[in-house]
């Protein structure tokens, strides 16, 4: 029986054992934290997923209404060519939905209830040493509302560009593409959970919130959704800053698969650098941490998806301009 079960996990994809695995850690200690009983979703971090999702089924939906003749179809077969490419769609997005919400678990504070020890004095010494002085100080005489404002909008425009990013590899059917971008955001954010629990940190904002002199003034409706985000978002998760990891881990995904893009990507990494500092969200060393964190990622799952019993995505579609739109015959997927 055992044996069975081994042979079973070897055989299934690598992303649904990691992020089944995980969850069930999650929820262990989430149950032997009694944090079922106050538990809440919420929608922030779940975007990254929903978004690329909807507008996948979306499509799906539109295709199989409006792209055949209904009349002439068996009911049966209809059903079934209906509902196989959302099934495709969830099989392909599920793994990285449940670590959405085992990210998500964090939100009442379960990283406290693990180690219960803060880091941000620690951190926060670190930026001093380094800079003489806390950097989110330094930066007060230089707020102004718009700078305010257009980092506001880099600092949230993640909620978008990681997912429209898969999305693309996705619907130009590079499918060993897709799942090596969506694997190292898997590996990138598995490390970062882990670290929160080892580092956990509330960030410079809280940390010294009756020591800042100048309010970072900006248009109504993006404070309002800074408010959200605040208000809404998971505690403790400083160390490392995955507003920068991510982009940084998606840059060295297109060096491989869209080189013209890997420059972008860079300045968009250095934007998000800015503001996650200018923000008040991460102290430097969060953001340094990114710089470890992601190509540590990066060949880390190039490792296992090389080693994984019948996987062979390592290196598989890399280019440095066009790649296939679908992988050699030996390096496609199994369905």
């Amino acid at each position: 029986m055992i044996r069975k079960w081994i042979s079973f996990l070897l055989r299934c994809r690598l992303e649904n054992v990691m992020a089944a695995g995980v969850s069930l850690c999650l929820l262990f200690f989430f149950l032997s934290t009694r944090l079922f009983h106050v538990f809440h979703f919420g929608l922030l971090d779940f975007l990254f997923i929903f978004l690329p999702v909807g507008v996948l089924a979306a499509k799906s939906v539109l295709e199989l209404l409006f792209g055949r003749d209904v009349e002439n179809v068996d009911t049966l077969n209809y059903l079934a060519h209906f509902f196989r490419p959302l099934l495709r769609i969830v099989r392909d997005w599920f793994p990285f939905l449940l670590l959405s919400a085992c990210y998500y678990s964090l939100y009442n504070n379960l990283v406290l209830r693990i180690n219960p020890h803060t880091a941000d004095a620690l951190l926060s010494r670190m930026d001093a040493a380094l800079f003489g002085d806390q950097p989110s100080f330094l930066l007060q005489p230089l707020i102004r509302p718009w700078i305010t404002d257009v980092l506001n909008l880099v600092y949230f425009s993640h909620v978008i560009f990681f997912p429209g990013i898969a999305l693309y590899f996705y619907l130009s059917g590079q499918i060993p593409a897709f799942r090596r971008l969506m694997m190292g955001y898997l590996t990138l954010f598995l490390m970062g959970i882990t670290s929160y629990i080892f580092v956990p940190a509330i960030g410079p904002e809280k940390f010294f919130a009756d020591r800042y002199t100048t309010d970072l003034h900006g248009d109504p409706l993006l404070k309002t959704a800074d408010y959200i985000f605040r208000t809404g978002h998971v505690s403790f998760d400083c160390f490392p800053s995955l507003h920068v990891g991510i982009p940084l881990l998606i840059a060295l995904y297109l060096r491989d698969y869209r080189r013209k893009w890997f420059l972008p990507a860079l300045a968009y990494v250095f934007l998000m650098c800015c503001a996650t500092i200018y923000l008040r969200y991460h102290y430097v060393v969060d953001v340094l941490a990114a710089f470890v964190f992601a190509p540590a990622a990066y060949f880390l799952n190039n490792a296992m998806l090389r080693h994984w019993p019948g996987e062979r995505l390592g290196e598989a579609g890399r280019t440095d301009e066009k790649p296939p739109a679908t992988a050699p015959a030996e390096e496609r997927l199994s369905p």
